[in-house]
């Protein structure tokens, strides 16, 4: 359920290489220098034999001036850079936060005896980018989680494990480091505040609409069960006797109160919301993203301008109204994929 920030271990490893690189260079040029300075012992002059040999430099003849050694220009060292997934606004993901949340991504679906989607790394990294984009607002709007915070989280989890022990089991059967959980720890209190904030506005209570409907694949049977309608058969018998719908034809099409926002069908919640107490719609042609086409009649049993909203339904317009604000980000964002999620 957590997602983490860059792999602390991978940054130490880089550094400790970089110290042990200028380590080696650094004895190396000592040793240069030592064997460079290191001279024979003085042995007593002697006399020339060959009076066209070079004379002897001595302090009286400290032979020809040469100029001074002139020392080269050694490149500096380049920084070593971590491999990324993905640029979010200048922002970093790194390719090894990315393999790890694949790789916990992986482990949980083979815990539940469930296969991956085929689409299921590009799932991984936009949780990443959306993490990284909440972040980020976050950060603007002055939303802060303290070291302090964390621990008492922690400390409740690992009240919760009841056992030491049993808390770091899980930290490793998760592949998590102590400090990656953290990390993740807090991206999730943040945005646990982000999503406060931004569904702070969704009400309590809405007007909703007690409608019920039923669904066929016929135009001719959809219009000649409209004619009955409006001559006066009952809708909920209709909907029991013809509706291709499973769930609700059993009970007349019922679809009990709803709120504008929670219909898998956008059409038929718009038209239902138009309605008035005992109005029944005309046809209404929804084409499917196979192609075909469906036909439904919906028809209002009673409206209430102030109707609390259930736990599931309010949920689903937090949701909403979070999954809106975070596609909002998303298109204002500057993001660059830079790893194959196909593959």
């Amino acid at each position: 359920m957590f997602s983490r920030h860059k792999v602390i271990f991978l940054h130490r490893s880089r550094w400790f290489a970089i110290l042990v690189l200028l380590l080696f260079l650094l004895v190396g040029m000592t040793a240069c220098k030592d064997e460079n300075s290191t001279t024979p012992e003085a042995t007593p002059a002697t006399a020339v034999s060959n009076p066209n040999a070079t004379p002897a430099i001595t302090e009286q003849n400290p032979g020809p001036t040469s100029p001074p050694p002139t020392e080269t220009a050694v490149p500096p060292t380049p920084t070593p850079t971590e491999p990324l997934a993905a640029l979010v606004n200048d922002e970093p993901i790194y390719l090894a936060d990315y393999e790890k949340e694949l790789a916990r991504y992986e482990q949980a679906h083979q815990e539940l005896g469930q296969e991956t989607s085929g689409d299921y790394r590009a799932v991984v990294l936009d949780a990443l980018i959306d993490r990284t984009l909440i972040t980020q607002a976050a950060a603007k709007d002055g939303i802060v989680v303290t070291p302090e915070m964390v621990d008492a989280k922690l400390a409740e989890l690992r009240a919760a494990a009841s056992d030491e022990n049993n808390y770091t089991a899980w930290l490793e059967a998760n592949q998590w480091t102590e400090e990656e959980f953290r990390q993740a720890l807090a991206a999730e209190m943040v945005t646990a505040q982000m999503r406060d904030k931004v569904t702070a506005d969704v009400p309590q209570a809405v007007e909703q609409v007690h409608a019920r409907y039923l669904q066929v694949d016929d135009a001719v049977l959809a219009a000649n069960l409209l004619e009955q309608i409006r001559a006066g058969a009952d809708f909920g018998l209709l909907a029991q006797q013809y509706s291709r719908d499973s769930t609700t034809a059993p009970s007349g099409g019922d679809l009990g109160f709803f709120p504008q926002g929670v219909l898998l069908v956008p059409e038929i919640e718009s038209v239902a919301m138009s309605l008035q107490p005992g109005e029944t719609s005309d046809v209404i042609t929804v084409t499917e993203a196979d192609g075909s086409q469906n036909y439904y009649l919906v028809q209002v049993i009673e409206r209430d301008a102030q109707r609390p909203l259930s736990a599931e339904m309010r949920y689903n317009l937090l949701t909403q109204a979070f999954d809106t604000w975070l596609q909002d980000q998303r298109n204002q964002a500057v993001i660059t994929q830079l790893v194959d999620t196909n593959s």
